[in-house]
């Protein structure tokens, strides 16, 4: 399937066939990005940028309009020195349809035009690409935050990713890397995005275990993590790719997790 192989670019593509079939009102993937983003410097991310601007500018609208439906894997009570606020974690099952949609889609003159229009630039991108894609995602969840079993350093990569609802707020991340013999933490990083919808700029910095408190980290099956806790960091970098926030440091942040569902895969899987 030519450059979809990697889990963003699949995700892109998703976003492509929701934007050509027109039931892109899906609730924004935390890969989004807003058209403010740098100018691409590719046609790859040209097409990339398209595909996540079309994604970003359809917000969440019901499920029975989209066909995709929601589910909430967990909350975040974050307060970066503005206050607390309110933080979910969504599943998103793609709706079981997109395939059939997409084909009639490309079958018309609109759904060509939208396609030419997300993909200028990128020849290389054809129909039958996002047929492809659509086929295989049809039907399947996508999460917002998920534990990645790493065989190979016998551990788990924990990423909850959470952010405010609807237009504007922000986004939070917390990474913890636990053993997989007794779920012991091993290393923690946060990052927080002013901009829920800019993926490039944000505050990160890796942080001492002991900044970081786990009340709960248990499994509840086979391929389910639940976890609840609490963390805290001052003096918080910008990105090394965060441009607009450049020489900027976040004084604090500081927050509570509490999640029901963080589903479980193995890396490379």
């Amino acid at each position: 399937m030519k450059w979809f192989t990697s889990a963003p670019y699949l995700l892109t593509t998703v976003a492509l066939c929701a934007a050509i079939v027109g039931c892109g009102k899906a609730e924004p993937t935390p890969p989004s990005s807003p058209a403010s983003a740098s100018t691409p410097s590719s046609s790859l991310e040209a097409t990339v940028a398209a595909a996540q601007s079309a994604v970003a500018s359809a917000k969440a609208a019901p499920a029975e309009e989209d066909g995709n439906t929601y589910r909430e894997q967990g909350t975040m009570k974050v307060d970066a020195g503005q206050g607390v606020q309110q933080l979910r974690s969504m599943a998103t099952i793609i709706d079981p349809k997109l395939g059939e949609k997409t084909a009639a889609k490309l079958g018309t003159t609109d759904g060509q035009k939208k396609l030419a229009d997300a993909t200028a630039g990128a020849p290389q991108v054809t129909g039958a690409d996002i047929q492809d894609t659509a086929n295989q995602f049809a039907g399947r969840t996508m999460y917002s935050s998920q534990a990645m079993h790493a065989k190979i350093i016998n551990a788990y990569s924990i990423e909850l990713d959470a952010k405010t609802q609807g237009e504007g707020g922000v986004r939070m991340k917390v990474v913890l890397t636990v053993s997989d013999k007794d779920l012991s933490p091993q290393s923690a990083k946060l990052e927080y995005f002013p901009d829920a919808s800019n993926q490039m700029q944000s505050y990160q910095k890796k942080i001492p275990i002991s900044d970081i408190t786990i009340d709960k980290l248990e499994r509840k099956d086979d391929k389910t993590f639940v976890i609840s806790g609490s963390f805290k960091a001052t003096d918080l970098p910008a990105g090394v790719l965060a441009k607009e926030l450049k020489g900027k440091t976040l004084a604090t942040v500081s927050g509570q997790f509490d999640f029901a569902e963080v589903n479980v895969r193995d890396m490379f899987k």
